[in-house]
């Protein structure tokens, strides 16, 4: 197992103690993991663990599967007829409303997305410059996926800042 070298973690937060920010949280608490992600919104430097990133992943699963039910929900709980008495295919205002929420946590995401993603790349010990394998196609993502999936590897730590 990794540790975290010059630095110690936090049991009941998961942070690290001392100056050492480049060294990922093992077994982060979901808290932990978020403040984080939020803290370093632009940083492609130092790794992120498995738990870092996964939690991440879940919230994001939650938002837009919870935003995205609510949405199809209100369209169809408030869409009307058209002239012919058929479904209407307009957008609702409160489906619309709910869409451009997602939209916008979608845009203002995907600049820490890509830094945690790399932070996660370089936990393996692999160039951040892995990431742009996702623009392949589906094997793409299911390359990224099963990197993302890897243990921490101790070689990793030439990424932290020094």
């Amino acid at each position: 197992m990794l540790t975290n070298s010059p630095s110690t973690q936090d049991e009941n937060t998961g942070r690290a103690t001392t100056g050492n920010t480049d060294a990922p949280i093992l077994g982060a608490a979901p808290g932990a993991a978020v403040g984080r992600y939020f803290r370093k919104y632009a940083v492609f430097s130092g790794r992120a663990s498995r738990s870092e990133y996964w939690w991440i992943a879940l919230l994001s699963l939650i938002i837009y599967g919870v935003g995205g039910a609510l949405a199809g929900v209100i369209q169809v709980a408030t869409a009307g007829t058209n002239a012919y008495g058929d479904v209407s295919d307009e957008t609702t205002f409160g489906a619309g409303l709910i869409s451009s929420l997602l939209f916008l946590y979608f845009l203002s995401t995907i600049l820490p997305n890509i830094g945690l993603g790399v932070r996660r790349l370089h936990d393996v010990s692999l160039s951040g410059w892995v990431i742009l394998i996702g623009i392949v196609p589906f094997f793409g993502s299911l390359i990224l996926f099963v990197l993302s999936l890897l243990s921490s590897n101790p070689s990793g730590q030439r990424f932290d800042r020094r």
